[in-house]
């Protein structure tokens, strides 16, 4: 079963699928997908899209999606253009309802999205180009992913020989402080500048793709953040299925049910890092409230794992270090590609894509519909 989590940055990923019973499947069709489905998602980061390929033919989606069923695949893929554009995101932003994390968008007014309808003859170019980028960025996402494959990997195995390690609490280990620090209003001044300073909420480490953290998108202003948590500082949110970690890159404050782990050197962070992303599940274990979001300050410091010698973590801080400034520049590298995919749209809606003038005979002219 597809969820909104398995949505991210355009693609559908399915390397960790939620299944359900086949009855269940079979008494939901509605919600089967087909080939060329537009997902769209509901709770969450709304608005986020992905079209359905072969792969995912036949599987179902949570209501947490909603499935767009289109006439022609190029509808599909305009649409997923359309939806990923700046100004389409904020106008789902503006509609949703509920907190950060749960943040809704309703089908009702999904449907009353207004999408321009470029003819097909037009929209050919703009497709074939944004096909090429797409590509690209999947390249890039599994050369980031084959280099945490490889850290995790070397982890295991180092892991697998350390049965003579002695056991060490976490509390002896790293400083922890838990996140207090007030969620950034509106109103605040600074709250979206690069002057602030960067807002973690559980939400920006659960949705995180990569293990570390280098920005956020809500800032507080200087002299409301509290106490900030250096970079190289591990910061841990939880839900029902899991306690995630991510290494964070910049100075940052923590807002409630985050709990920050700072240690002595970033040979230990790494080994750390892995540590805690190996025993996500058991480690739920440590929270507390009806969802499992509340970290137990307590209960964690008490966690205890097996501590190998100084020589071995900064082994493998180098090696996992190398892979991790590997998957960043194939992400850096993405986050342009990403920018020229909206510069391309912004283009094409002016009517300068392909290198026409916008206030030519040939400047595009589209039909609006709801979708």
């Amino acid at each position: 079963m597809i969820r909104a989590a398995d949505i991210q940055e355009g693609r559908l990923r399915g390397d960790e699928p939620r299944r359900i019973d086949h009855r269940v499947h079979e008494t939901n069709l509605r919600s089967r997908l087909e080939i060329g489905d537009l997902l769209v998602v509901l709770v969450g980061r709304v608005g986020e899209a992905a079209v359905v390929g072969a792969e995912f033919h036949h599987w179902n989606a949570s209501r947490t999606v909603a499935v767009v069923r289109v006439n022609e695949p190029d509808e599909a893929a305009w649409l997923n253009l359309w939806l990923g554009s700046p100004a389409v995101r904020a106008w789902c932003e503006r509609q949703a309802t509920g907190s950060t994390l749960h943040r809704t968008l309703s089908l009702t007014a999904l449907r009353n999205l207004p999408v321009p309808i470029p003819p097909a003859g037009l929209r050919a170019p703009l497709l074939r180009a944004v096909r090429l980028l797409e590509e690209k960025t999947a390249t890039n996402a599994r050369i980031a992913q084959c280099a945490m494959d490889l850290s995790e990997a070397h982890f295991a195995r180092e892991a697998r020989d350390g049965t003579s390690w002695p056991e060490r609490s976490l509390a002896s280990l790293v400083h922890l402080t838990a996140g207090t620090a007030p969620r950034p209003r509106p109103d605040d001044k600074g709250a979206h500048a690069e002057r602030g300073t960067a807002f973690v909420a559980p939400a920006d480490i659960l949705q995180s793709e990569s293990p570390h953290l280098y920005a956020t998108e809500r800032r507080l202003p200087r002299g409301k953040e509290g106490r900030v948590c250096a970079p190289g500082s591990l910061l841990l949110a939880s839900r029902e299925d899991g306690v995630r970690t991510v290494m964070n890159q910049v100075p940052a404050a923590i807002g409630r049910n985050v709990l920050a782990l700072e240690t002595e050197s970033v040979s230990d962070a790494y080994w750390l890092l892995y540590e805690l992303c190996s025993r996500s599940a058991e480690l739920a274990a440590t929270a507390q409230g009806s969802a499992g979001r509340e970290l137990n300050r307590r209960a964690f410091a008490a966690t205890t794992v097996r501590w190998p010698p100084q020589e071995v973590r900064e082994q493998f801080a180098r090696l996992a270090g190398s892979l991790h400034e590997r998957a960043r520049i194939a992400q850096t590298e993405n986050e342009k590609l990403r920018d020229l995919r909206g510069r391309i749209l912004d283009g094409f809606l002016s009517g300068t894509f392909p290198g026409k003038s916008a206030s030519g005979p040939d400047s595009p002219t589209f039909t609006h519909e709801a979708s």
